[in-house]
């Protein structure tokens, strides 16, 4: 049994410890709702992208662009987002096996991770990076993703790949909180049937021309795309240490109050003892002075 001192000082270690995890949930949860507003104005800002993108691709032939081209020749640059730190409950991990099956089924391939546990889960598995990006999933902003865009569209231009799909955790709809892979490149049109309502040409005038138009947006929709992806990665992160360490904070308190009745009994059956040993002493010097 250990010593009310030892139960002591296990007592303060834990209450250190829930001072870290309350102030980490804190922290994660002020940083989600920081982010909150990006996702929600990127997602209106991508339906109008689409939205007109569709339009113009649907009404009419003669629209070309690099980026419409489908490829064959089986190249796939995957690109992975994870987090850069850990304390995230199974968030990192679920992304990230899930991608390591994806790849698996893609000999072909090229591999671009941003977040150093992606680095680290890669390396282990004896699936070395090609291409890391340090540094942009902790601070998810528009020139980061341009950053990123600039990268993966000059391995596509350069005709380095057939395809570009990038991996990451959703936060919102019904794949909220999962792992879900999307294309990038190249853009097919069914990846446009989500859109309803699409207006016809008649009923709208592109100035100078719908080419110029749809060339002006793609680079959008790109940088857009790859935006909206970090900061649903960035929320989905921070969800999840939030619920981790209210979780560990709340484990703590219960460890907490389970430490304190176990000193107390602890301490208790200590005066019990010393109080036994003090009536055996007075019962041992009675008995001797009876003697006397």
């Amino acid at each position: 049994m250990q010593k009310p001192n030892e139960i002591r000082e296990h007592i303060l270690a834990v209450e250190q410890t829930k001072k870290i995890t309350g102030a980490m949930e804190m922290i994660s949860s002020t940083r989600m709702r920081q982010v909150m507003g990006h996702i929600e104005f990127n997602r209106r800002y991508f339906i109008y992208l689409r939205r007109t993108m569709k339009e113009i691709l649907n009404s009419s032939q003669d629209i070309t662009h690099p980026y419409l081209l489908k490829r064959e020749h089986g190249h796939c640059t995957y690109v992975v987002v994870s987090g850069d730190k850990g304390f995230c409950g199974a968030h990192n991990n679920n992304v990230l096996n899930f991608a390591l099956d994806r790849i698996g089924k893609h000999p072909k391939r090229t591999l671009v991770t941003l977040g150093h546990s992606a680095d680290t889960f890669f390396s282990a598995h004896g699936v070395s990076p090609d291409i890391f990006l340090h540094g942009i999933v902790q601070d998810p902003t528009l020139e980061r993703a341009r950053d990123v865009a600039q990268e993966l569209t000059d391995l596509y231009e350069k005709e380095l790949t057939d395809e570009v799909r990038i991996i990451f955790t959703s936060f919102y709809g019904e794949t909220k909180r999962q792992p879900v892979e999307v294309r990038l490149l190249p853009l097919l049109l069914p990846d446009y049937d989500d859109i309803r309502d699409v207006a016809q040409m008649n009923e709208i005038m592109y100035h100078p021309s719908a080419q110029t138009v749809f060339n002006e947006m793609v680079p959008q929709y790109v940088v857009g795309l790859i935006f909206g992806i970090m900061v649903q990665a960035y929320a989905s992160e921070h969800f999840a240490r939030m619920t981790a360490m209210r979780s560990a904070t709340s484990n703590a308190r219960d460890m907490i109050s389970s430490l304190r009745t176990q000193y107390n009994l602890v301490r208790q059956s200590a005066i019990t003892n010393e109080l036994s040993e003090i009536a055996d002493a007075a019962e041992i010097l009675k008995e001797a002075n009876e003697y006397d």
